[in-house]
């Protein structure tokens, strides 16, 4: 293995080479990889950018050789001076465990850095920070993002829009539009996801008109650095839709045409769902009319809402057809699909066919039940 570990370093140049041989290497039944040579492989991968390859690498330490993060973080630490590497390995290793979920092993390799006096950067922590949004745990957001500032770390404008989108999902739209001012007087240039959080934020908690204010006012906000887009304008329509102001929501797709953003498959299943829930399925059909003409091709959400409301309106030979178009065009019915089915065929009084559907679902391991 030290051997190894000595050729893949001749290779810090050449990373795909030290990667062709320390696969060719592993073939050997007679040979297995240390943790030495896996790392040093890591490291040369890192230096040369490719993230991916030592990621790779890095998940299968940790899951399959079942090594712990902090082992491996031992092991990265002990080859590092020999490999002549960056930092930027540790942050890899960060963003290893958050990928497998390994929540716990990416704040211990933080901790184990901090206390050997090493330092992982702005990003590592922003990696952490966002893992943990996307498991629902803003209380140990707020944590760790406490710790990170009094560490010293100074936010970048990925953590600026971690911590609005985290204000905006415990629905303080004030405080977070807080947030956006500190940033711009820290010298931080907002980028158009802060506004599309904030704009999101605003809608979700019903307060439209906060919404279309920093709509207009993006240009003044940013210097003029950030313009709408499609998601800016598909989060002001499924607001208007939300609250039934669909006619609002259609001139807002007006506008949005006007200067020069196309609206996409989301913006037509916002409006359609919108039209469908207040029973205009006539206005539903239109719009599904007006996509196809745009060469959008409807998605199983988009079936789902019609279906859904045709079935409740009791047009089962409607439902029907619409669900052997879904199939024809090769749209894939989704667990929602399934879901709507079941509950139309049974509201409407088809309970044989409904349990044979249910039975014919779980043979084939569509969904859970």
């Amino acid at each position: 293995n030290s051997i190894v570990s000595r050729v893949i370093r001749e290779f810090r140049t050449s990373p795909q080479l030290a990667l062709e041989f320390f696969n060719w290497v592993g073939e050997y039944k007679s040979f297995s990889h240390s943790l030495e040579s896996c790392c040093t492989v890591i490291h040369v991968l890192v230096n040369c950018r490719r993230y991916a390859d030592a990621l790779s690498l890095m998940k299968n330490l940790i899951q399959s050789k079942g090594y712990s993060p902090l082992e491996v973080l031992e092991a990265l630490v002990d080859s590092y001076e020999m490999c002549l590497s960056s930092s930027a390995v540790f942050d890899a290793l960060v963003r290893a465990c958050t990928q497998i979920g390994a929540t716990e092993g990416a704040f211990d390799v933080i901790k184990k850095l901090r206390m050997e006096g090493c330092w992982v950067s702005i990003h590592a922590w922003n990696n952490l920070l966002n893992h943990l949004l996307k498991l629902g745990e803003v209380g140990r957001f707020w944590k760790v993002y406490k710790e990170m500032v009094s560490c010293g770390y100074f936010e970048n404008v990925s953590t600026f829009n971690l911590v609005i989108y985290a204000l905006c999902k415990e629905c303080k739209i004030l405080e977070a539009i807080s947030v956006f001012y500190r940033m711009s007087k820290g010298g931080i240039i907002a980028n158009i996801v802060a506004f599309n959080m904030l704009i999101d934020g605003a809608c979700k908690m019903g307060d439209i008109d906060l919404a279309l204010k920093l709509l207009r006012k993006m240009g003044v906000m940013s210097g003029d650095c950030v313009t709408p887009n499609s998601v800016t304008y598909n989060s002001l329509i499924n607001g208007y839709c939300k609250l039934g102001r669909l006619s609002i929501a259609e001139e807002v797709q007006n506008e949005m045409v006007k200067i020069g953003i196309e609206p996409n498959v989301r913006t037509y299943a916002t409006l359609i769902d919108g039209y469908s829930r207040n029973g205009s399925l006539e206005e539903a059909f239109r719009l599904c009319d007006d996509m196809v003409g745009r060469d959008l091709v409807p998605n199983a959400v988009v079936y789902n809402s019609v279906i859904h409301w045709l079935y409740l309106e009791r047009d089962m030979a409607g439902a029907s057809l619409l669900l052997s178009d879904m199939i024809n065009k090769h749209v894939c019915p989704d667990p929602f699909t399934y879901s709507i089915l079941m509950k139309g065929l049974c509201r409407n009084g088809y309970m044989n066919e409904a349990l044979k559907y249910h039975k014919w679902i779980l043979e084939k391991n569509l969904v859970e039940d």
